[in-house]
């Protein structure tokens, strides 16, 4: 397994499409064409407004921090409030909007190329999921992976990339704020060498 550290010094700050506000991108990869097949990132959501839309794109939502936020489909499916670490998975297709603002709050999102990738986001336990590319971000506190003689630590708001070869065990001090983002490919899609 291959194991890398990114931090504060590997991610940028970008405005949002809709220039309502920014996001921390953490890690995005493109394919050949320029297009998105993989983004991860963490936004801050202060008010009420809508989401860019990104049609094409498959998204999952995870409040990390802050009373969270409702938020609204366009009728493309019921409304649901955010509820802290539990992914919710939404069409970057549906007009969405984020609506009655409980307070400051910070959102960890992860989007991927529909029918070229497919991303699952868990709730880390000891063992890091089967996966040929994942993830783990430390939401709060910090967490060590650990696969054959190799170890890598990470702190809050800090990213573990995993190109998995062998198992991997996953210690943190509070798994219940360690989500572990695992990519797979969909009908022998590409996907970059690490």
């Amino acid at each position: 397994m291959s194991l890398r550290l990114l931090t504060a010094a590997d991610f940028r700050r970008l405005p949002w499409q809709n220039g309502r506000g920014t996001t921390l991108e953490l890690v995005r990869h493109d394919d050949a064409t320029g297009a998105l097949l993989w983004r991860l990132s963490v936004a801050d959501v202060v008010e009420p407004g809508p989401f860019s839309p990104l049609p094409g794109i498959d998204r999952v939502i995870t409040l990390i921090d802050g009373d969270g936020f409702d938020l609204d489909f366009g009728g493309a499916r019921p409304g649901v409030a955010l509820r802290p670490f539990e992914p919710l998975a939404f069409s970057g297709d549906w007009q969405t909007t984020a609506t009655a603002v409980h307070g400051p709050s910070r959102d960890f999102n992860v989007m991927t190329a529909r029918g070229k990738l497919a991303a699952e986001i868990e709730i880390i336990g000891t063992e890091l999921p089967p996966a040929e590319l994942a993830y783990v971000y430390a939401g709060r506190g910090s967490v060590t992976v650990t696969a054959g003689d190799r170890t890598v630590r990470a702190e809050t708001g800090e990213l573990i990339e995993c190109w998995k070869t062998e198992p991997a065990h996953v210690e943190a001090d509070d798994p219940t704020t360690v989500l572990a983002v695992c990519l797979r490919r969909i009908d022998g899609a590409a996907m970059p060498d690490k």
